[in-house]
């Protein structure tokens, strides 16, 4: 992985410590960079609990262990914990770095198109964490122009815009066969009957009101669209 413009390996600390392989989802919430001797590494584990300062004692002789491991350190009720040493940690991801890598599919590309910056910048963060490449336009006219340069799986409209409104959008998009075909959504303040009809007349394959914004309904709508197209 990138670090800071440098190239660093990048191994699960269950693979060190023992040999494991990642979880089943093959994902990892965090990883920690990790200065050794021999330079730095990222250690990939499952979530991180804190910071402590503890006594480092020697692991008794007869104890087996990793180079990765440097002693322990007993907790409050005089168990121990295993402590792990850098310059170890450092040298074996380095040691596992070389295992081929296999490419990750390419990212399913969406546009978002309102005229809020403070819009387009949560609908992307919230796009972008669940691993779609989103592409942004303040504008209809803009994002108009955007669909016919690039094929997009998703288009994420506003109704009320400055010149072309969203409705208006989706009716020009449709009336385009090179684009006629991509769903879209309409993501809007605006939230009567009337107002719904009227995206559904105009083809619009879901309609999300902005005061009832949820995360997790947002991103099913999404999957569901894009999985169909």
């Amino acid at each position: 992985m990138i670090h800071d413009g440098q190239v660093i390996p990048y191994v699960t600390l269950s693979r060190l410590l023992h040999g494991a392989a990642p979880s089943q989802s093959g994902r990892f919430e965090s990883a920690v960079i990790v200065e050794g001797a021999d330079g730095l590494a990222a250690i990939g584990v499952d979530r991180l609990f804190g910071t402590a300062n503890v006594v480092l004692r020697p692991l008794p002789e007869l104890a087996p262990a990793t180079g990765v491991v440097a002693g322990v350190s007993l907790d409050v009720e005089g168990s121990p914990q295993i402590v792990l040493d850098p310059d170890g940690l450092v040298s074996e991801a380095q040691r596992a770095g070389t295992l081929p890598h296999t490419p990750r599919p390419p990212r399913i590309p969406v546009l978002v198109i309102d005229d809020s910056l403070t819009t387009r910048m949560l609908e992307t963060s919230i796009l972008e964490s669940a691993g779609y490449m989103v592409h942004a336009a303040a504008s209809a006219e803009d994002g108009l122009e955007q669909a016919r340069r690039q094929r997009y799986a998703l288009y994420l409209v506003d109704v009320e815009m400055p010149g072309m409104d969203g409705f208006t959008f989706i009716e020009q998009a449709r009336a385009d066969p090179a684009l006629r075909e991509v769903p879209a959504i309409l993501v809007t303040s605006r939230s009567s009957a009337e107002d719904r009809r009227r995206g559904e007349q105009v083809g619009a394959r879901g309609y999300i009101v902005k005061s009832e914004f949820a995360q997790a309904e947002f991103l099913r709508q999404v999957r569901q669209l894009v999985q169909v197209a």
